[in-house]
């Protein structure tokens, strides 16, 4: 049987736990080479690498802050290096910001807010 995503690279933004860790695995069950980025959970990263790659497809951790524009630019320029393109994206990292929602210091990213 031909599993639909063979051939397809994807790259799953906080992929190695929860919903992100099941994300990767269930695109790998369909033939995608998966990508997955962690910020703080390096072990448990290579453990969902080790279990993509039991299911016969290409896979990699790339450490990567998505609360940091620079980190998530390298983290695209080096899946692009490593693997050819992006074909998925599955923006699962989650990033924080408290505040009033009018407030323009919950503005994201706070490192580009001019505060008086």
């Amino acid at each position: 049987m031909s599993k639909k995503l063979t051939g397809k690279v994807a790259l799953i933004t906080g992929g190695s736990r929860g919903i992100g860790a099941a994300t990767a695995r269930a695109l790998a069950d369909d033939g995608a080479d998966v990508i997955i980025s962690f910020a703080t959970s390096g072990a448990k990263a290579d453990g969902v690498v080790a279990e993509l790659k039991g299911k016969g497809v290409r896979a990699a951790a790339i450490h990567a802050d998505q609360a940091k524009p620079e980190e998530v630019e390298r983290l695209v320029d080096e899946v692009v290096e490593r693997f050819g393109r992006i074909d998925i994206l599955v923006n699962n990292a989650g990033v924080f910001v408290t505040g009033a929602v009018d407030s323009p210091r919950t503005t994201w990213p706070p490192s580009r807010i001019s505060t008086p």
